[in-house]
């Protein structure tokens, strides 16, 4: 895979929309490892491992963002007296 393909790839935000639940990302996580697991057992080209992986990137940011969204408690502006 070409680097400005990988760095693409990774490097895309979640579009409006598009952004799931932390409870929905983390079983898309789950299954991403597990189908990398079976892609080990496998014996899975390099290319199907590197797909999988930026896959699993992919997933953890969108989590992150998901869980930073739910729990961020926006500090208060200070009030002009």
């Amino acid at each position: 895979m070409a680097v400005p393909a990988l760095l693409r790839l990774v490097s895309q935000r979640p579009r409006p929309g598009r952004q799931l639940d932390p409870e929905t990302l983390r079983q898309h996580h789950t299954s991403l490892v597990n189908e990398r697991q079976q892609l080990r057992r496998d014996g899975a080209a390099a290319e199907e491992l590197e797909r999988n992986r930026l896959a699993i990137v992919q997933c953890q940011w969108e989590l992150s963002r998901a869980l930073i969204e739910r729990y961020h408690d926006p500090v208060a502006a200070p009030s002009v007296a």
